[in-house]
C-alpha cells in the first residue's frame, strides 16, 4: 500500500558506524532534511502512523495507569459519600445533645420535677406530672425527625413516656444500666452503644435543680435513638456501587453492623494496621474497606463492598480497549491513505496557480476544478488566493494614490495640533482687549473660559489633584454667575488638607453643571449648590457630595440610563462616563451614587484616598 525509499535506512546505518555523540545529532539532522523534501502526501502519512503509534502507547499506558489509579478513586469517592455520612450521624447526635440541653434548662420541666420531688399535694402532683407528660411529648414531637424512638423523665416517684408503646420495646435491666450510667455522668450526656444493633443507642443525663445552689437531683432523663432507621435513611438506594455495607464501632465493639461479615471484617482489622482504604479477604471474597471518623462522637464509621465485581469489570474494559486500539489502528491507516490521496490532488493545483502567478502577475489563471461553491479550506485557500492576486495588481495601481492620501493624513494632523494653541492665544487677545477697556466682568469671564478649555482640551493625564478640580469648577461657577447673578448660591466645604488628593480629571465640574441644568434652567426660583468633600479615615475613602435643591433625581437613574430605559437630555451619557470612569481606575467597590436627602438631590463620588500619583493605575 505504502512505498518509501530505503535511503533513511541506508544513510541512519552508515552515519551510526562513524560512532560519537556528533553522530547521533548528525542522523537526527539528516532525518529532518529528509524529512523535509519529501511530498505533502508523504509528510502527512508519516504524521499520522507516528501519531497513531504514539497515542496508543499512551493509551495502553493510560489503562494501566487507570486501573492502579482506581482503588484510589474508588476510595476517595465511597471516603466523600461515608464522610456525608458521618457529618449526618454527628448532626443527628449533636440536635439530640442540644435537646437535652434544652429540657435540662426548661423552666416547666424544672418546677414540675420540684413539685413532684417536695410536694404532699395530690393535686399539684398530678398537675406536675400531666404538665412533664406534656413538655417531654412536645419534645418528642419536634425532635423525632432525628430519629428518636422515645425520651423518658425518671424520677424515684413516677416515669413519663413519650411513647409508651415504643419503650416497651426496651428490657427494664437497659434502661436502668442507661439511667445508671447517666447517674455517673453527673449532667453531662452519656452515651451508650452496647445495644446498637438491636435495641438502638441510648442517652441518659442526670437532671439538677439549677435555681437552688445545691443542684439537688431532679430526675434523670431517657432518650432512645432508632440507629437502624437512621443508617437504612442515609444508606437507602445509594447507586454507586452494588450492595455496600456499614458498620459503627466504638473502640474494639461493634455499635452497629447490617452484614455478619462485619465482625469478620473487624476482626482481620485490628490484626493488620489499616491504612486508610484495604481490599480484605473473607471466605475466598475480595471486599474494599474504607473508614471514617464521626466527628463530635469519636466514633468508626466502616464501608465496605464486594470488590470481585469491580475487579471484574476493569479487566474486561483492559482487554476491550486493548482491541478497540487495535482495530483503531487499522482503520486510521486504511482511512489516512484515501484521505491524503484526495487532499494531494487539490494542493497540487494550488501550487501550479502560485507557479503560474510568481512568473506573470498579470497572467489569466485556469483551474480545471471549481471552488467557487466548495465551503472547505480547499475552496477557501483558492478563492482567497484569486482574491489575493486581484488585489496586488489593483494595490500596484494605487499606490501613488496611497501615498498621497498618506500625506494628507499627516497635514490634518499638524492642524489638530494647531487649533487648540490658536484658540488660546484668541481668548488671551479678548482678555486683553477687555482690561484695556475696563470691563472687568468680561475679562474674568475669558479668564474662567480658557481655565475650563486648558483641562478639556488637556491629554496629558487622566487625573488631577484636588485643588485643580476645584479650580475648575471656580471657573465654571463663575461664568455661570454673571448669567444667572442672584439665582445662584454656591459652597465649596473642603479642607486645605486634602488639596493634594488625586482624582479622575473633570468628574466634580459636571455634576456642577447638572445641577445649574436642572435647578436653575428648569425653574425660576433659588437654586443652592454646595459641594462637601470628606475624608473617612476608618475606610481610607474620599467622599465628594455635590447638592442641590430646586430639582430631584430618578429613582434608579444610572441603571436606567445604562438600559436605556431613559434616553439621557445631553447629560446622561456623561454620569455613566464619571462612574464608570472611577470604577476603571480605582475598582468596582467604587463609583458615582445618585440619590434625593429630603429636599436636596444628592451625587456622591465614592473612590479612595490617594495622594501619591503613582498609586494610580489609569
Amino acid at each position: 500500500m505504502f512505498s518509501y525509499d530505503n535511503s533513511i535506512i541506508i544513510t541512519a546505518h552508515s552515519i551510526w558506524e562513524r560512532g560519537g555523540g556528533s553522530t547521533v545529532r548528525g542522523l537526527i539532522n539528516r532525518i529532518k532534511l529528509i524529512f523535509s523534501n519529501i511530498s505533502l502526501k508523504r509528510k502527512i502519512l508519516t504524521i499520522v502512523l507516528v501519531s497513531i503509534f504514539l497515542i496508543s502507547g499512551v493509551s495502553l499506558a493510560g489503562i494501566s495507569l487507570v486501573s492502579d489509579a482506581y482503588l484510589k478513586l474508588l476510595q476517595k469517592t465511597i471516603a466523600n459519600n461515608l464522610s456525608y455520612s458521618a457529618t449526618t450521624i454527628s448532626y443527628y447526635l449533636s440536635n439530640i445533645e442540644t435537646m437535652s440541653g434544652l429540657m435540662l434548662s426548661d423552666s416547666n420541666i424544672q418546677c414540675n420535677l420540684s413539685d413532684v420531688r417536695h410536694s404532699d399535694n395530690p393535686r399539684i402532683r398530678t398537675e406536675a406530672y400531666k404538665k412533664l407528660s406534656y413538655t417531654v411529648l412536645e419534645y418528642y414531637q419536634q425532635y423525632k425527625p432525628n430519629f428518636i424512638s422515645y425520651i423518658t423523665l425518671n424520677n424515684p416517684d413516677f416515669i413519663t413516656y413519650s411513647n409508651f408503646l415504643g419503650s416497651r420495646k426496651t428490657p427494664e435491666e437497659i434502661e436502668r444500666s442507661v439511667l445508671n450510667a447517666a447517674h455517673d455522668g453527673d449532667g453531662r450526656p452519656v452515651w451508650i452503644c452496647d445495644y446498637g444493633n438491636e435495641y438502638g443507642i441510648f442517652m441518659g443525663r442526670l437532671i439538677k435543680n439549677i435555681q437552688s445552689s445545691n443542684l439537688e437531683e431532679l430526675g434523670t432523663l431517657l432518650v432512645s435513638i432508632d440507629l437502624d432507621g437512621l443508617m437504612n435513611s442515609l444508606n437507602k438506594g445509594d447507586p454507586l456501587y452494588e450492595n455496600p455495607q456499614y458498620y459503627i464501632m466504638t473502640g474494639d465493639t461493634i455499635i452497629y453492623n447490617d452484614n455478619p461479615i462485619s465482625a469478620t471484617i473487624h476482626d482481620q482489622r485490628k490484626a493488620s494496621a489499616m491504612r486508610s482504604y484495604d481490599i480484605m479477604n473473607v471466605d475466598g471474597h475480595r471486599y474494599f474497606v474504607t473508614e471514617d471518623v464521626i466527628p463530635g462522637i469519636g466514633w468508626t464509621y466502616v464501608c465496605y463492598l464486594s470488590y470481585d465485581p469491580i475487579f471484574k469489570s476493569v479487566s474486561f474494559v483492559r482487554t476491550l480497549s486493548i482491541v478497540m486500539i487495535i482495530l483503531s489502528i487499522l482503520l486510521a491507516i486504511i482511512f489516512s491513505e484515501s484521505m491524503i490521496s484526495f487532499i494531494s490532488r487539490h494542493t497540487q493545483g494550488l501550487i501550479r496557480k502560485m507557479e503560474a502567478f510568481s512568473t506573470d502577475e498579470n497572467a489569466v489563471i485556469d483551474s480545471d476544478y471549481d471552488y467557487s461553491s466548495r465551503r472547505d479550506e480547499f475552496g477557501l485557500l483558492n478563492r482567497q488566493f484569486d482574491s489575493m492576486a486581484g488585489k496586488i495588481r489593483h494595490l500596484i495601481q494605487v499606490n501613488y494614490v496611497n501615498e498621497l492620501w498618506k500625506k494628507d493624513a499627516q497635514l490634518k494632523a499638524l492642524e489638530a495640533q494647531i487649533n487648540p494653541h490658536f484658540l488660546y492665544n484668541t481668548l488671551e487677545s479678548v482678555n486683553w482687549r477687555a482690561q484695556v477697556a475696563g470691563n472687568m466682568e468680561i475679562s474674568s469671564m475669558i479668564e474662567s473660559l480658557g481655565t475650563l478649555l486648558r483641562a478639556t482640551l488637556s491629554n496629558s493625564t487622566s487625573h488631577f489633584d484636588l485643588k485643580k478640580e476645584l479650580e475648575i469648577v471656580t471657573a465654571y461657577i463663575t461664568i455661570q454667575k454673571y448669567r444667572f447673578e442672584d439665582r445662584l448660591e454656591f459652597s465649596i466645604h473642603c479642607d486645605e488638607a486634602l488639596y493634594n488628593a488625586q482624582i479622575p480629571k473633570m468628574c466634580i465640574q459636571p455634576l456642577v453643571e447638572n445641577s445649574i441644568n436642572y435647578g436653575l434652567e428648569e425653574s425660576t426660583e433659588l437654586c443652592s449648590i454646595e459641594i462637601t468633600i470628606e475624608h473617612q479615615q476608618e475606610s481610607g475613602s474620599l467622599m465628594v457630595l455635590v447638592k442641590n435643591d430646586g430639582s430631584l433625581f430618578e429613582e434608579c437613574l444610572l441603571e436606567k440610563l445604562r438600559s436605556q430605559e431613559i434616553r439621557p437630555h445631553g447629560f446622561g451619557i456623561g454620569l455613566i462616563n464619571i462612574d464608570e470612569r472611577i470604577k476603571l481606575m480605582f475598582g468596582k467597590e467604587y463609583g458615582l451614587t445618585l440619590y434625593n436627602d429630603q429636599e436636596w438631590a444628592v451625587a456622591r463620588i465614592h473612590m479612595p484616598y490617594i495622594t501619591d500619583q503613582e498609586e494610580i493605575v489609569c
